[in-house]
């Protein structure tokens, strides 16, 4: 069966944040989040802990970590067999900063009224 499918949440100016993020850390934490990201890919809405976790209200968090940090990618099940990336952070607090997942709600907002508005086509 073929893998899952992962999109990126993109301003209207273009921009992919999650995308800007994943560049932005050191090369062992980047590996550690891309290698994440494989797993979701792979196993898709059976993936669950230690790599990932309901945040509820259909946002989850994808967990990775290494000797430096813990770093959560927040996404949703968007249709089929795609998930859409909504928001990334190192996570330096006990439980995840609600601002973090307001961020990844208004995010999957927008992208649902993208779809909407496109005709269900993909956000990217």
């Amino acid at each position: 069966m073929a893998g899952w499918l992962i999109r990126t949440f993109t301003t209207e100016a273009g921009g992919k944040p999650v995308d800007d993020w994943i560049r932005s850390l050191e090369p062992p934490a980047r590996a550690e989040v891309a290698l994440t990201i494989d797993l979701l890919k792979e196993h898709g809405i059976s993936l669950g802990m230690p790599f990932a976790r309901p945040m509820g209200e259909g946002i989850w968090e994808l967990r990775a970590r290494d000797s430096s940090g813990i770093y959560r990618v927040l996404y949703f099940h968007w249709k089929g067999r795609t998930f859409g990336l909504l928001h990334g952070f190192s996570k330096t607090t006990r439980t995840a900063p609600k601002k973090e997942l307001e961020l990844a709600r208004t995010r999957r907002t927008i992208w649902l009224g993208r779809a909407t508005t496109r005709g269900s086509k993909q956000n990217g």
